[in-house]
């Protein structure tokens, strides 16, 4: 069953991913248009990925003092605020403004974004219940990869078209419009007089830490991350799979495209929408067979994955454009069934009052393990060519599917977490 609050938060999050997306873009535009300097333009996704780093790690601390809607609630209204006055400090100094306010300003909305995602996967649980939960993450999966799909193709299109700065107007329109539905989402715990805190089990005393010091609050988030053999098992096989999984991040795949089809840049842009399409048809069918999905969802997340391996190796050792652009948007359905069903696990795997701290921490793991990744296979493309890298992509996978395996005893017992809080709730 989905509740109705769950479509206002869908809602709200798709206009929010509208408005992140179109002030990325021209803010990015702005800065190297103004300085034509790539060291300075990017410095904007590093202060972006450092904040919500930042943010993550003191998170813990602000879910287990709010509610989840307030959180989205005023994380929104304080993206637009921070959001208005760096549109009117660029109005008041066009083309003379400091970057370092501009960075700042970045910083601090990336820094309030930080607590969106966890609150946002948290909350999700709790307005979805069952055969629901799978059926609500797909839809936010798909949305989010429509609005990225078609957001950084028309965005590109809006600022050339606009402007920079009127393009930044229409985001704070967003900004202010996400803000408004986010306003009319329902907790069901809040309407039964919970606190993000209870209830509990004996057995992790959550109460007790709550009123202790603030660093016992930042690692109990981590402490059920490492003690939940389910999560701790997950995110073992997810991080091993982020180390090859970087190895699709844009500008891998440029390099891709030049060196081994020898193509030029817009073959880029090609294989991006072919893997967004594969994203969204993975999403769809998640939606289509959420009640088969359902029963030994932890095979079907690995048989995904082992999909995914055979399409990367056959990737890798390809050298026809036509045929890499039909593998990279084949390989999108696997990635995002798997990634779906990964969530769905993560959501069921804790009681839902520990979900906000355990998602804040998964959240740090995986923000760090991108960013060492990325490092990791910018010096081995370098050192060993784009062919070794999707090679050593399917190896990694590989070695996931086979500790998965290991960890599968996990995933079939017949006691599951459950969240008998939310079950009898009708907002």
């Amino acid at each position: 069953m989905i509740k109705r609050s769950f479509y206002y938060l869908w809602g709200s999050q798709t206009i929010s991913n509208v408005a992140d997306i179109i002030y990325m873009l021209s803010i990015t535009v702005l800065v190297f248009s103004s300085s034509n300097s790539l060291m300075q333009t990017t410095l904007i996704p590093l202060f972006r990925l450092s904040a919500q780093v930042v943010s993550g790690l003191v998170a813990p601390i602000i879910l287990s003092r709010f509610r989840l809607t307030r959180i989205l609630l005023f994380s929104q209204l304080g993206q637009f605020v921070i959001f208005t006055l760096l549109l009117l400090y660029l109005w008041t100094v066009p083309g003379q403004g400091s970057f370092l306010f501009i960075f700042v300003m970045v910083f601090g909305m990336s820094f309030l974004d930080g607590w969106t995602n966890p609150a946002r996967n948290a909350l999700v649980p709790r307005l979805a219940i069952g055969e629901g939960l799978m059926r609500a993450n797909s839809l936010v999966a798909v949305s989010d990869q429509v609005v990225k799909c078609a957001g950084w193709a028309l965005s590109g299109i809006v600022v050339a078209w606009l402007g920079s700065l009127n393009t930044l107007l229409i985001a704070s329109c967003c900004y202010l419009l996400a803000a408004t539905v986010t306003s009319f989402i329902r907790d069901p715990l809040d309407s039964q007089g919970s606190s993000s805190e209870s209830p509990i089990p004996a057995t992790q005393p959550a109460a007790a830490e709550s009123k202790g010091s603030h660093w016992k609050e930042l690692g109990e988030g981590w402490r059920i991350i490492w003690h939940n053999r389910r999560i701790r098992s997950l995110m073992i096989v997810d991080s091993i799979d982020t180390i090859g999984g970087t190895s699709w991040l844009g500008v891998f795949i440029l390099a891709y495209v030049t060196q081994v089809l020898h193509k030029d840049a817009s073959w880029w842009g090609f294989m991006n929408a072919s893997f967004f399409s594969g994203m969204i048809l993975g999403g769809l069918v998640v939606v289509g067979l959420v009640k088969r999905l359902q029963k030994n969802s932890y095979l079907y997340m690995l048989g995904a994955l082992f999909v995914y391996v055979l399409i990367t190796v056959v990737f890798a050792l390809n050298t026809i454009p036509v045929a890499a652009l039909v593998l990279f948007a084949v390989s999108g359905l696997p990635v995002q069934m798997a990634g779906i069903i990964r969530r769905t696990l993560l959501q069921t795997s804790a009681p839902v009052a520990q979900l906000p701290k355990v998602m804040a921490g998964i959240d740090v793991l995986t923000n760090l393990g991108f960013g060492l990744s990325l490092l990791f296979l910018g010096w081995y493309a370098d050192r060993f060519g784009m062919v070794q890298v999707y090679l050593l992509a399917a190896a990694m996978t590989t070695i996931a599917v086979l500790i998965g395996l290991f960890y599968r005893r996990d995933f079939q017992e017949s006691a599951q977490v459950d969240h008998p809080t939310v079950k009898d709730s009708g907002i």
